[in-house]
């Protein structure tokens, strides 16, 4: 099965801003912050047990907050 790279676009909306992951609920519901995206996030486990990376989209206060919470070695950001 071939597909287009338009097929994969994952239904991101070429004229619509992509929204901030950063999850601002408490234990009970998932929240989103909800401000514009700007950086593709990649953050490291740091519990030792190897977890692979997770990847969000953040905007840059949710990513300033990333790095003072986990320090700048466990965030790697690009921009969008």
């Amino acid at each position: 099965m071939d597909l287009t790279f338009e097929e994969i676009a994952l239904g991101f909306e070429d004229d619509s801003p992509l929204e901030c992951e950063c999850d601002h609920g408490d234990e009970e519901a998932y929240a989103p912050c909800g401000r514009r995206a700007k950086w593709r996030v990649s953050i490291d486990c740091m519990c030792g047990e190897n977890h692979p990376r997770t990847v969000e989209l953040l905007c840059t206060k949710c990513l300033r907050t990333a790095r003072k919470d986990l320090g700048n070695e466990a965030v790697t950001a690009r921009p969008l």
